[in-house]
Order: C-alpha cells, then sequence, then structure tokens
C-alpha cells in the first residue's frame, strides 16, 4: 500500500453551481483526511482543476489553468466533466498528471499517491454520487439532489459527462438539509444537472420543494437550473411560503420555435411564456433568470428576433449569454457554424434589448417594496446582499454582519458592467 502523505492543494472550480458544490466536497473530505487546502496556487504542491465542458471557451479555460499550474512546478490533477468526456485526449497532455473521471473525483485522497507513478488514467468508481457538504465558506449552502440529463439537447455534451438521471433519497436529502441549518446557512440552493427531473417514491421536485419549507428555522429555499418542459406544478403552490425564494431560473435557449425544435428542446415559445404568466400572476415581481444561445447554427434574422421577441415579453432579471459553441460529439455539430463576428454581433444586441427590459422590470415591479435581503460580502464601506428574487443590494454598511438576513426597501436600480441588476437602497 502506498503511503498517502498530508500535501498542499489548491482547488480550481469552474462551471456549473453543482460543480462548485462538488468541488466543495472534495475539498472538505480532504480537509478531513489531513491535507493542507492552499487559497493561493503558489503555496500549494497540487491543483486540481474541477473542469467544465459546455463550451469550447471552458475547455480552452480549462487546459489555461492546468498549463500555468504545470509552468509552476506543481502537480496537476483534472476532474470534473471536461476530464470525463475527453479523458483520453488530456492524457496524451504534459501539463497534467492525472485524470479522474466525474464518478471517481469523491474520492480523490485515495487517488493522490498515483501522482508519482506516472499512470493518468485509472480505474475505479465512487459510489458517493451525493456528498454531504457543511463547511461551505459562503453564505450560500448548495445541495446536491439530482444528477445526470436525459435530454440529449441537440447542443449539449453534458449527458456523456454526466450520464442518465438520478436522484437522491428523499430522506438523505432531508438529514443533508437539516446539517446544513444546523451549520447556520440560511440560503441552501437545491440543485443539480437537470433539477426539474428529480423523482422519488415520494413524489417530484415540488414534493420534495414543499417538505423543505417545513423545516423550522430561519432560511430561505432557492432552486438551480429548471427545464421549463418539467416544471413542476406544485412549485407554482411553493410560491405562497414565505420560505420560498420567488426566483426561478427557466432556461429557454431561444425564442425561435424552429430553433427550438433544432435544439431538441421539448417546448416552444408560447409554452414559456405561458408559465411566466403563472408564476408572475401569483408573484408580479418574482425573478425570471435564463440561457440563451446566440449564433446557433442556421439561425436566421427573423428566428433571432423572435428570440428578442421574447426577452421583452418575459422581462427576464438576468440573462447568462452564450455564443453556440460547437462540441464534438453532438447533432449540432454536424450543421453549419456562425462566424464568430456574426455571434458578437447578435449577442450585443440582445445584451441592448435585455438591459431595457431587465430596468423596466426592476423600476415597475420592485422598487418601493420591501424585501429580505441575505448578507454577503463588504468592500470599502459598502455591503452586499440579495433579495429573495435574486438581485443584488448594496448598501451602506452599517452594524451589519455577514449571512444576515435584513429589511430593505430598494429606491433606485441600475444595471452594473457585467449585466446584473442592483438595487440602491
Amino acid at each position: 500500500m502506498i503511503e498517502n502523505k498530508p500535501q498542499k492543494i489548491h482547488m480550481i472550480n469552474m462551471g456549473c453551481k453543482l460543480n462548485a458544490f462538488e468541488g466543495d466536497a472534495i475539498v472538505a473530505n480532504l480537509k478531513e483526511k489531513g491535507h493542507i487546502i492552499c487559497d493561493q496556487q503558489e503555496n500549494a504542491d497540487i491543483v486540481i482543476v474541477n473542469t467544465c465542458t459546455v463550451t469550447a471557451k471552458a475547455d480552452d479555460k480549462g487546459r489555461k489553468y492546468m498549463r500555468r499550474a504545470k509552468n509552476q512546478g506543481k502537480k496537476v490533477i483534472a476532474t470534473g466533466c471536461y476530464a470525463t468526456t475527453d479523458g483520453m485526449e488530456l492524457a496524451e497532455e504534459n501539463y497534467i498528471d492525472l485524470i479522474l473521471r466525474n464518478e471517481q473525483k469523491f474520492n480523490m485522497h485515495e487517488y493522490l499517491p498515483l501522482l508519482d507513478l506516472g499512470q493518468k488514467l485509472v480505474d475505479g468508481q465512487d459510489d458517493t454520487e451525493f456528498p454531504e457538504v457543511s463547511g461551505f465558506e459562503k453564505t450560500r449552502a448548495f445541495l446536491k439532489i439530482q444528477d445526470g440529463c436525459d435530454k440529449f439537447c441537440s447542443f449539449c455534451k453534458i449527458p456523456f459527462a454526466r450520464g442518465r438521471s438520478r436522484s437522491q433519497a428523499p430522506h438523505k436529502i432531508r438529514k443533508a438539509f437539516q446539517l446544513l441549518l444546523e451549520a447556520g446557512y440560511k440560503e441552501i440552493v437545491l440543485t443539480g444537472i437537470n433539477l426539474s427531473d428529480y423523482t422519488s417514491e415520494e413524489g417530484y421536485l415540488g414534493t420534495m420543494v414543499k417538505s423543505l419549507l417545513e423545516f423550522d428555522g430561519d432560511f430561505r429555499v432557492r432552486l438551480s437550473s429548471l427545464q421549463p418542459d418539467e416544471f413542476d406544478p406544485i412549485l407554482l403552490d411553493c410560491l405562497a411560503h414565505p420560505k420560498m425564494a420567488p426566483h426561478f431560473h427557466l432556461s429557454v435557449q431561444s425564442g425561435s420555435d424552429s430553433v427550438l425544435k433544432r435544439m431538441f428542446r421539448h417546448y416552444d415559445s408560447h409554452d414559456f411564456l405561458a408559465l411566466i404568466d403563472q408564476i408572475r400572476a401569483i408573484r408580479p415581481d418574482a425573478g425570471i433568470t435564463t440561457d440563451i444561445i446566440v449564433g446557433f447554427p442556421n439561425e436566421t434574422e427573423e428566428e433571432f428576433e423572435e428570440t428578442l421577441a421574447i426577452i421583452r415579453q418575459a422581462q427576464f432579471s438576468r440573462i447568462h449569454i452564450f455564443p453556440y459553441s460547437r462540441r464534438e460529439g453532438t447533432t449540432a455539430a454536424r450543421m453549419d457554424d456562425f462566424a464568430p463576428s456574426i455571434k458578437k454581433e447578435r449577442e450585443e444586441r440582445l445584451r441592448q434589448v435585455y438591459q431595457e427590459t431587465a430596468l423596466k422590470f426592476a423600476q415597475e415591479y420592485c422598487l418601493g417594496k420591501t424585501y429580505k435581503a441575505l448578507t454577503e460580502t463588504a468592500k470599502q464601506g459598502i455591503r452586499e446582499a440579495y433579495t429573495e428574487n435574486y438581485i443584488r443590494v448594496h448598501f451602506r454598511e452599517v452594524d451589519t454582519l455577514v449571512n444576515e438576513f435584513i429589511s430593505i426597501m430598494p429606491k433606485d436600480v441600475s444595471i452594473d458592467k457585467d449585466g446584473n441588476l442592483i438595487f440602491q437602497c
């Protein structure tokens, strides 16, 4: 048996909230095993890059992190989605010492001795798909309740990285949830690769959320990304609960029905807008955030205009814009791609329309209302917090602490350089 000595390790998390949660789980386990986690990469001997592969840009960024660490003389471990889908290719590179697939990464400690053996790819699988983590360093805690995806959208590699959809058992979720509350977290985000697909013997996602809202304590529940066509109607009932965050991230991807068909998405623009109407009928100031791909193969100007139209109608409070990125092995990879200049031009037009409609939404439905904001960081006397409908708040710091609920009434709203709404009080 190879001795597993304590190591100085730096973790780099990339991509989605689920990947961030899993990175925190890896770190918690490594600490428990006696390893030293370094905030600064320069102080570490080993660098773990928990990769993302949602776009080609994410792949490039992951390789950049690995090369920089290797140039600093570090041992480099690649894990996460890119390491899972393209491990054979990465094994040929000289800036990686060990590659661990998603199903192996929660047993990171056991694989560390292999760094000195020159074996980059290893057999083995860890059964801990849903680790418990209660040592988050931020006010917001994440709880993974689902993994995998059965959708196989034409542009997406994630099903190849994460496998088929599977869900955590309800009693284990409630146990982990209770531990997070006992650890003092006041906002818990339920997360998964396709959270909408959560299924158990007790029911679907709405039933699970409803049971968590009944826990004692001063907290709120937020959900990560949801599929519009798998939205559980019980979630609409949950909106009336004071502990339910009135914020849904509904990933629309396009406002054009013809583009949605080419994407293999199982809804149309009418269905999507009808769902938003249902949500806003209950809570007019509910935050609706989304993802949109611009420049999808063969997207005509008319189809792009349809996407701009849905933005104007939906009045999103935040949009993550992704220029289409060709992913090998997907159906869309066989379609003709656009020049980067066309994607960039459409991205800028979309961003302008989004900012106009987001400001209009916040001014009309949010200003002058009272919100319960959860305080986070403070810089140069300015405290940052987030409202229940997921809008950032800036205010002069008085006696507030981190992880404290405060009552605020926004007097004005603006858009920051990253395109995010900010309340001023």
